[in-house]
């Protein structure tokens, strides 16, 4: 019985060990390899059953995307329950100020040591609310974009369209809302298996 006792004690501490490992996350142990930004179209689906529609005038949206890497030593199959990712994408809005949208996804399940995607949106009204464009937006429209990832609080990783001092451009013109989650818009449905999944409200 006592041995029994001893054994199940040592797993536990093995366990408690081996979380402890893989959540010791620090400052620039989330690597940040690729930060893309696109103009995307609305996305058209088809049902069965409904009359299809035409659609003249696709709307244009941006698209952040990153990829990003986990790391740190860990056992097989480590994961880490929540990562913050926090998104900025500068402007000069129509009067010719900067302005920075903001907005945050929250993945969970991140598998450490494995390539991983994340991907956040600007409607089309937002972009037309900033810069006047409502329709034909440009990427060149952007000043500047970039993302911090958040662990337990702590800054883990950045990257930075920008470099030197503009590197965090969003702390220099502040931020306002304006960045969606992919499943707050209609690229909800698409390339599913290419993104942690994520933790919704």
């Amino acid at each position: 019985m006592k041995k029994i006792l001893i054994l199940v004690v040592a797993c536990c501490l093995f366990a408690i060990s081996a979380d402890a490992q893989q959540l010791n996350i620090k400052p620039g142990d989330v690597k940040v390899e690729a930060l893309e930004l696109e103009v995307q179209q609305t996305p058209q689906f088809q049902a069965g059953g409904l009359k299809d529609k035409n659609i003249p005038n696709p709307r244009d949206w941006v698209e952040l995307e990153i990829e990003f890497e986990v790391d740190v030593r860990a056992p097989d199959n480590a994961v880490l329950p929540e990562l913050l990712v926090k998104y900025y994408v500068g402007f000069k809005d129509q009067s010719g100020n900067g302005r920075t949208l903001t907005g945050q996804v929250i993945h969970k399940n991140v598998l450490v040591g494995e390539e991983t995607f994340s991907a956040a949106y600007i409607s089309p009204d937002t972009l037309g609310e900033v810069t006047g464009e409502y329709r034909n937006f440009q990427a060149s429209d952007v000043a500047g974009y970039g993302v911090e990832i958040f662990y337990n609080g702590v800054l883990v990783g950045l990257k930075s369209s920008l470099s030197g001092a503009s590197q965090k451009f969003w702390e220099k013109t502040g931020t306002t809302a304006g960045v969606l989650p992919k499943h707050e818009t209609p690229f909800e449905l698409l390339w599913i298996d290419r993104y942690a999944d994520v933790k919704k409200d």
